[in-house]
C-alpha cells in the first residue's frame, strides 16, 4: 500500500542570497585560519563585481588588527555590533584588565584619537567598553595605567542612535578610531559587515577630512568646537527659515526611515544594479539638541 504524501516532491530549499561584494574572508589561507580582507574592495577604491572575479586568483589581505571588548551586559545582544563582531571573529571579549597596552575608548579619555596613536593601534590594538556611559562612573575601572582615548564630536548613524552625535555604536567606535588612527581600508572593512556601514563613513566625511592626520590635540579641539558651532548655526537658520514650530518633530520619523530602509535592503539587494545611495533628504530635519554636544 502507497503510504500518503509518497508522490509529494520534496520542497525546494531556497538559494542563499548572494552578496554583491565579499566583504568578509575567514579561511584556511596558507593552512592559517585568520580573518582575510579583499584587497580589490579596498585598494584604490576600485569594487570588481563577484560575477566576474576569479576566486582562486583573488587576493588577500590579512586583518592584523587586534580588536577587543569589555561587554557589561547593559545592552540587546541581538543589536550590539560588538556581539556581532564577536560571531563573525572580528573581536573577542576580555576581562579588565590594568595592564592592557593598546588603546581603550573611554567618554573622558587622556587624548582625542589621531594619527599619533598608529604604532599604539598596530602593535596592541584597541578595546571598546561596552556599557551605558551614564553608568560608566560606577564600573570603578583603574584607567591610570592605561592609554585611554576619546573620540572627538561625530555623529551615528546606527539604527538603535540614529542621527545623535556621540552616541556611536561599538562598530562605529572601531571604526572611527581606526579610520583616525590611519587605517582607512580597515575602518571600511570593520562597517562593511553592516547593511548601514557606508553610510557612517558618507553622513561624517566632512568631520573625518577635517580630522585626518591632524597630531595635534588642540588643533582637533578646536576643529570639533567650531563644527559644532557652525552646526548649532546651521540648526537656527534651518529652524528659522523652514518655519518649524517644533523643529525636531520629525525625527521619529527619520529613524523609522532607515530602520526600514536597513531591514529591506536584503529583499531588494538582488535586483540593485546602482551602488546604494544614502537619502540626504533625512538629514535635513536630523534631531540634535542642544545637549548632544555635549559629552
Amino acid at each position: 500500500m502507497k503510504k500518503k504524501n509518497q508522490n509529494k516532491k520534496n520542497p525546494q530549499t531556497k538559494k542563499p542570497k548572494k552578496s554583491k561584494k565579499i566583504c568578509y574572508e575567514e579561511k584556511k589561507y596558507n593552512n592559517n585560519k585568520k580573518i582575510y580582507m579583499k584587497k580589490s574592495l579596498y585598494n584604490n577604491g576600485e569594487e570588481k563585481d563577484e560575477e566576474e572575479e576569479n576566486e582562486e586568483g583573488e587576493e588577500y589581505e590579512e586583518f592584523k588588527i587586534k580588536l577587543s571588548m569589555l561587554y557589561f551586559d547593559q545592552c540587546d545582544p541581538k543589536k550590539c555590533t560588538g556581539k556581532k563582531m564577536e560571531r563573525l571573529g572580528l573581536l573577542k571579549e576580555i576581562k579588565f584588565s590594568r595592564n592592557y597596552g593598546g588603546i581603550l575608548l573611554t567618554p573622558n579619555g587622556k587624548k582625542i584619537c589621531s594619527i599619533e596613536d598608529h604604532d599604539i593601534i598596530a602593535t596592541k590594538g584597541i578595546c571598546v567598553i561596552d556599557c551605558s556611559w551614564a553608568k560608566f562612573e560606577e564600573m570603578h575601572l583603574d584607567l591610570h595605567k592605561i592609554e585611554t582615548r576619546s573620540l572627538p564630536f561625530m555623529v551615528a548613524v546606527n539604527p538603535v542612535n540614529f542621527g545623535k552625535a556621540y552616541k556611536l555604536s561599538c562598530s562605529e567606535a572601531f571604526a572611527a578610531c581606526l579610520y583616525l588612527g590611519g587605517f582607512e581600508k580597515e575602518a571600511r572593512f570593520i562597517m562593511d559587515h553592516f547593511k548601514w556601514g557606508e553610510h557612517f563613513f558618507k553622513v561624517n566625511e566632512e568631520l573625518f577630512n577635517k580630522y585626518k592626520g591632524i597630531k595635534s590635540q588642540d588643533e582637533l579641539k578646536q576643529i570639533q568646537e567650531k563644527y559644532i558651532n557652525d552646526e548649532l548655526e546651521r540648526k537656527q537658520k534651518r529652524k528659522e527659515g523652514d518655519g518649524f514650530e517644533d523643529f525636531n518633530e520629525d525625527i521619529k520619523d527619520d529613524d523609522n526611515n532607515i530602520n526600514n530602509k536597513c531591514e529591506n535592503e536584503d529583499s531588494n539587494e538582488e535586483n540593485k544594479e546602482e551602488e546604494e545611495i544614502i537619502d540626504y533628504d533625512l538629514f535635513k530635519n536630523i534631531k540634535i539638541d542642544d545637549n548632544d554636544f555635549k559629552k
